[in-house]
């Protein structure tokens, strides 16, 4: 589980695995409906609907086998916090709670020791150093089934994700909430009244496909009723993903590694829309400059975090320089689905207005194919590459960039 589900099936890192720079400390209490403090409940920002990754005798689960996987998936609805699963965070005598939580992480949830009553808060924008507040209320047992991606297939290592809905201020927060396994294509789940995403899918035994309910499915909970019954998910066909396409070029002699070949001329490249220069520019269009090319997906946080400002910033400190280079915001979406900028302009509206504050200042191409991923042979999103003057490949990002533009 620890490899399967908390990392390639999630793609988040727990507390165990984030730096403590990233961490920050919130604090609060748990209260029931009338208002007084409630103990021993436990508090956390990740669940699984499967139980502990431990057996009672504290093994631990090989859920990396058949056999393994359908033991603790067996553990049906039985909700168990995740996170720092060697000091897990329970309220006091006095309902008072301190948990050390990621700071892309703004929500919390609370189960009794029953997992009859629980609840969910969110931590205000501008109020994260302020105490936060739980109450507890009866929980709505969520079922469902799975079904495909064959035809009256019910997979057994289908994975059900629970997230909440984005806040458009806070666009680039972590928002799932709990990772469920299914047995016999079924899964089961527990959660405060509210609204929720519920995303299925399976991954084939070498994670390189993967089948999906699309679209996602949007859950309301009213609390009216004590059980939700989702009936059928019906997953779709298998898509071959990243690492599966990268093994296929390699195979096929069509993967480029690009650091093979610093000093020469690089591939070029695919373009289906661009804004800044032509559709069909080139990097020698840009000989006599030195150009920085940063390659990017909407799927990389630390793109839209760090990557992409952080240009925009190198952008800005040397505009008086900017006959001497140019960058270029390659986005890369390898699904196929965005034919356009004007799309991309879509899907980025929130984190440029509460992230960025303004929008890219240099170019932008877009290519919605795996071409320009593989002629370039890029080991993932968030990787510049910096050209010479003389239209060749050179070693360095914008820091090595910006060394150059010093000299004359």
């Amino acid at each position: 589980m620890k490899r399967v589900i908390l990392t390639a099936l999630m793609g988040i890192a727990l507390v165990g695995g984030v730096q403590a720079a990233e961490l920050r400390t919130i604090h609060g209490r748990v209260l029931d409906e009338n208002g007084i403090p409630v103990s021993g409940v436990d508090v956390n920002f990740f669940w699984t609907a499967n139980g502990p990754l431990k057996d009672s005798n504290g093994k631990e689960y090989d859920v990396d086998t058949v056999e393994g996987w359908k033991i603790y998936s067996a553990n049906l609805g039985k909700m168990f916090p995740l996170g720092d699963l060697d000091n897990p965070t329970r309220t006091g005598k006095d309902g008072r709670f301190s948990i050390r939580a990621p700071r892309n992480r703004h929500h919390l949830m609370a189960m009794d020791p029953s997992r009859e009553r629980g609840g969910l808060t969110l931590v205000p924008t501008g109020k994260e150093a302020a105490d936060v507040e739980i109450h507890l209320g009866p929980l709505v047992r969520v079922r469902g089934s799975i079904e495909g991606p064959e035809r009256g297939e019910r997979p057994t290592h289908a994975t059900v994700l629970v997230s909440l809905l984005e806040d458009p201020t806070r666009p680039l927060d972590m928002t799932s909430l709990v990772v469920g396994g299914s047995i016999d294509g079924r899964f089961g789940l527990s959660l405060p009244p509210g609204r929720y995403l519920l995303e299925t899918y399976k991954l084939r035994a070498d994670g390189n496909e993967k089948a999906s309910v699309v679209p996602v499915r949007e859950i309301l909970l009213s609390g009216e009723v004590p059980e939700f019954d989702m009936g059928v998910s019906r997953l779709g066909p298998y898509k071959l993903r990243v690492p599966g396409r990268i093994d296929r070029a390699k195979a096929a002699g069509t993967w480029t590694e690009y650091t093979q070949h610093y000093g020469e001329k690089p591939p070029q490249w695919h373009i289906a829309d661009a804004r800044g220069v032509s559709k069909d520019v080139q990097i020698a269009d840009f000989q006599g400059k030195w150009l920085l090319v940063y390659f990017w997906g909407l799927s990389c946080t630390p793109c839209l975090k760090e990557g992409i400002p952080n240009l925009i910033k190198f952008y800005e400190d040397h505009q008086d320089q900017r006959d001497r280079f140019e960058i270029i915001s390659f986005c890369m979406d390898v699904e196929g689905e965005m034919k356009s900028l004007a799309e991309l302009d879509q899907q980025l509206e929130t984190v440029v207005k509460h992230v960025w504050g303004k929008a890219m200042p240099f170019p932008v191409l877009l290519d919605p194919s795996f071409t320009t991923w593989e002629r370039f042979g890029l080991p993932a999103f968030g990787i510049p590459i910096l050209i010479d003057p003389q239209g060749n490949l050179a070693k360095g990002d914008e820091t090595v960039l910006a060394e150059k533009l010093k000299r004359r």
